[in-house]
């Protein structure tokens, strides 16, 4: 088995950070007493009742290979493998919360049309690594909370993005299990790609020294030139780096500084230069307007990490290296790559600079003005910025009891 630790730190940091962001130590009990075991009794139901069970006797050569995959991960709880008829090609696990019922992993049929022996052990070894890392458990919390489409869009995005990537660190360890499976890069780089395409590698003659020579060639364009993703997986570029750089690295350290470059072109494509921007914006004027009055208290600061959250994995962190540095010139550099690159975002400056200065419910004259000389700098007008105030004024003011003593 694989000497090295396919541990990613900032993944279990995220899984933490997104259970207490949901209260989790609360909510999963909750969670547990609604749902019991009725999501697993249906999935196992629909499994039994529609797809074929593999065994010792009627898949014995299938059986003896996961089987082998389990036993070398060193993984000691009980697996129910399906195959289902879908010609996609896919495979996916479902972790049972219940030590009496085995997890489930299924496979899709398309797969045994494309994949050889080898590329199965990965596919059934990267599924298993999900089962060891416990990925679903999270994503069933958050579920549970965020159960419809409806209910998502309320979710605030700080959240949203934390979920997703995760989900990206997920899969390249799920990737790393994957290779433990069977040590066989070229099977993993080969399933990884005939997934992605659908193509029969071996027929098309493609060299395995040429696809990932081609990989890394693709990835590095990738990263230069602003590339995106649009999945739930991280992109086969990536996917592939990772698997190389796990299957050759020398060092438990080399691994990890070869990972934390990866997951740093990661967060790269996830927060892009306008998010990157407009996180300096959020915490330089968060700062500039929270210490008008000579100090910056607990509930400006939690505004500015919650708007500040949305735009990096780190928001105290960047807070803290925004307000060591120049705030104005911060301030400055923010507002004008954001007018560069997106100036139709030009009122939601303006508006959160508002939001800031009523966050903790108290608007005062200093805060008043910096307001009217920040919107002049944007060039609007002073009824403009009026307009802005009395929106929020209406929406949300409260009248202080206090003077009624």
């Amino acid at each position: 088995m694989r000497e090295l630790n396919p541990h990613i730190e900032l993944q279990h940091l995220l899984a933490q950070q997104i259970f207490n962001a949901l209260q989790g130590d609360v909510t999963e009990d909750i969670r547990q007493k609604c749902e019991g075991n009725a999501n697993d009794v249906y999935f196992r139901s629909a499994r039994e009742g529609n797809s074929l069970k593999v065994n010792e006797t009627l898949l014995p050569q299938f059986y003896n290979l996961c089987k082998e995959v389990k036993e070398k991960l060193e993984f000691v709880g009980d697996i129910d493998f399906y195959i289902t008829g879908d010609s996609e090609v896919n495979a996916c696990a479902f972790y049972s919360p219940d030590e009496e019922r085995p997890h489930i992993i299924e496979v899709n049929s398309g797969l045994f049309e494309l994949m050889n022996e080898e590329e199965l052990k990965y596919i059934i070894g990267h599924e298993i690594g999900h089962l060891i890392n416990g990925d679903s458990m999270i994503k069933r919390l958050f579920f549970f909370i965020y159960s419809d489409d409806e209910a998502i869009e309320e979710c605030p995005e700080f959240l949203k993005k934390r979920v997703a990537f995760f989900d990206q660190l997920a899969e390249l360890s799920a990737d790393f299990h994957g290779y433990m499976a069977n040590d066989n890069l070229a099977a993993c780089v080969t399933a990884v790609y005939k997934m992605a395409s659908g193509l029969d590698l071996e027929k098309m003659n493609v060299s395995m020294d040429t696809l990932i020579a081609e990989n890394n060639q693709r990835l590095e364009y990738f990263l230069k030139n602003g590339g995106v993703n649009d999945g739930t997986h991280p992109v086969n570029l990536i996917r592939v780096r990772a698997m190389e750089l796990f299957a050759t690295a020398k060092t438990q350290a080399a691994f990890n500084r070869g990972m934390s470059e990866l997951v740093h072109e990661l967060q790269k494509i996830e927060y892009d230069a306008l998010d990157n921007a407009i996180a300096d914006y959020i915490a330089a004027a968060g700062l500039f307007i929270s210490q008008v009055d000579g100090k910056r208290d607990k509930v400006e600061e939690d505004f500015i990490i919650k708007e500040l959250a949305a735009y990096s994995l780190f928001p105290y962190k960047d807070l803290k290296r925004v307000e060591k540095g120049d705030v104005i010139s911060t301030l400055n550099n923010a507002i004008k790559a954001i007018l560069e690159m997106a100036p139709d975002l030009k009122s939601e400056l303006l508006n959160y600079f508002v939001n800031m200065a009523f966050a903790d419910g108290l608007l005062d004259e200093k805060e008043l003005v910096l307001i009217y000389d920040f919107g002049d700098k944007l060039g609007y007008a002073e009824s403009e910025i009026a307009e802005f105030l009395g929106n929020k004024v209406r929406k949300e003011f409260k009248p202080c009891v206090a003077a009624l003593k």
